[in-house]
């Protein structure tokens, strides 16, 4: 029997589950601690492994080019996203992988037709994260100039309406717009079973937020606190619906759990302590520089070091924080799908060392709660 494409990404479970960033070194995390993420190729095939056999629903990379610098040189090594996915979708069953594709830096044509064939791989089990640019440091490396804010958005759709167009299977066609024009584009083959891979995207300015609402099935999406982005989520989700499309709204977070939450909190506090504030501060000047980009004020980067810098530095700079109990962290789950996010991406300070005790501990307090149903 043939499965449905991404089995349980969209739909399925109240709450999903992804590991986010273990292709880059260190991962999400800013700590120069000796446990910090190895991002070999080993570990992570084990660890996408384990991912699958535990039900959870995906994997997403961060596609760096580039190390933040600083005593440890946070995410200078990653493993290239689209390969990355290949080799761990002829290795796994049902777990969706997804590719991270920067749009300024990839030619829409070979990235239709790599995504095809890793798509093909897979079984219909690949996704596509589009990010449409903002690191200054990898623009120049490339030797490519970065668009005004907004435009980067029109570029991605553009760039996405090519490759959705290439997949369609079609005769060959043309393409004059703004950013790219092409003759006679035509690609084989399609997407396994002839479905485009769902798509994701994490722009959180006015934007990038309507790009994803008229392009996305899930929106990458951004808190400090749950109950007060209620309101944003469901009017993304409006917006799409009124738009004639469903979207999913997730939110990047890290995790630090324990048997107790004085545990997790001593163990935050110990990266604090062991903190790579020089590679953290320089990943904010390329925030603050990025032409306009909202995703990391200046001034929201300096509350959340002052505020919270457990969060700050175990979440790329400020994302979301899950630290406590497997009861607190469950909790938090339940708070976020309350407050209409629909799943979370996690980053571990070292994810083969952490994951387990979350399988063990967390996934059978979310099936208690209702949020995910009980594996057969």
């Amino acid at each position: 029997m043939t499965l449905p494409r991404n089995p349980g990404l969209l739909g399925g479970n109240a709450f999903k589950l992804g590991l986010f960033g273990a292709n880059c070194s260190g991962g999400l995390a800013f700590t120069t601690l000796p446990e910090r993420w190895d991002s070999s190729w080993n570990n992570n095939l084990r660890l996408a492994q384990a991912a699958d056999e535990a039900g959870f629903e995906c994997l997403v990379p961060v596609a760096r080019w580039k190390g933040f610098g600083g005593a440890t040189n946070v995410n200078a090594t990653s493993l290239e996203t689209i390969t990355w996915a290949g080799g761990l979708l002829a290795s796994t069953r049902t777990i969706t992988v997804f590719g991270t594709v920067h749009v300024p830096m990839i030619h829409p044509i070979v990235a239709a037709k790599q995504m095809a064939t890793v798509d093909q791989i897979g079984h219909g089990r690949l996704g596509v994260n589009i990010v449409c640019g903002w690191n200054g440091d990898e623009f120049e490396m490339f030797g490519v100039a970065p668009d005004e804010h907004d435009l980067r958005y029109e570029r991605g759709e553009e760039w996405w309406q090519i490759v959705r167009g290439i997949w369609s299977g079609g005769g060959p066609f043309d393409h004059d717009g703004r950013f790219f024009r092409f003759r006679g584009l035509e690609g084989s083959p399609t997407p396994y079973g002839g479905a485009a891979p769902p798509m994701m995207n994490a722009g959180a300015s006015p934007a990038g937020r309507s790009f994803a609402v008229r392009n996305s099935d899930i929106h990458f999406d951004y808190c400090r606190n749950p109950e007060a982005s209620a309101e944003r989520v469901a009017e993304t989700k409006s917006l799409a619906r009124a738009a004639g499309r469903a979207i999913e709204v997730w939110i990047p977070a890290s995790v630090v759990c324990r048997p107790t939450r004085r545990e997790a909190e001593d163990y935050a506090q110990h990266c604090v302590d062991n903190a790579d504030w020089e590679a953290l501060e320089h990943q904010y000047r390329l925030y603050a520089g990025s032409a306009g980009s909202q995703s990391r004020s200046a001034d929201e980067n300096a509350r959340n070091r002052r505020e919270n810098p457990a969060r700050t530095i175990l979440g790329y700079g400020g994302s979301y924080s899950l630290r406590g109990s497997p009861d607190d962290v469950a909790a938090e789950c339940l708070r976020l799908n309350r407050a209409g996010f629909d799943g979370i991406a996690i980053g571990f300070v070292n994810y083969l060392e952490e994951f387990p005790y979350f399988a063990q501990e967390v996934i059978p307090r979310l099936e208690r709660l209702g949020l995910r149903a009980r594996e057969r």
